[in-house]
């Protein structure tokens, strides 16, 4: 699309958004004036909550806990806890907080026998294959000790 059509089509929408404020309806009056378009809008951003969720007139207090766990460092909830030396903490409500965590309980998991780290087993017929591969492994060790030993003289 060029740059004169373009202006065009701005122009025509212009044009049909401006005609609604000087075309008269069936009373005589225009379809749209300024105080109709305003008459809608909130007159304060709190009326663009629904009314269940709108703010208290006074703020609530939020109760806090506050206590330091076994390392030594500081937790806080908002869920009654049982640890010495907790401290409660009342805030005004002119602050923001969040929900403590709960974590889902899981049920235990069955414990494995433990594993002695770089034991594995193997079966009779990889046995084989296996003492073959140790054999040459070893014979390759003799040989490039051999070879050091002939390069440095001993």
């Amino acid at each position: 699309m060029n740059l004169m059509m373009m202006k065009l089509v701005i122009l025509a929408v212009f044009l049909a958004c401006a005609g609604l404020f000087v075309i008269k309806g069936p009373d005589g009056t225009p379809l749209l004036t300024v105080d109709k378009l305003l008459e809608d809008l909130p007159s304060s951003p709190s009326d663009l909550l629904p009314k269940e969720l709108e703010l208290p007139e006074e703020p609530l207090v939020t109760k806090i806990y506050k206590w330091k766990d076994e390392n030594g460092v500081w937790q806080f909830s908002n869920s009654p806890v049982d640890e010495s030396g907790a401290e409660v903490l009342e805030l005004d409500g002119q602050i923001n907080t969040v929900q403590a965590f709960v974590a889902p309980v899981q049920e235990e998991k069955k414990k494995k026998p433990a594993v002695i780290p770089g034991v594995s087993t193997v079966s009779p017929q990889q046995a084989g294959g296996l003492m073959d591969t140790v054999k040459n492994l070893q014979e390759t060790i003799d040989q490039r000790k051999s070879d050091m030993d002939n390069t440095s003289g001993n």
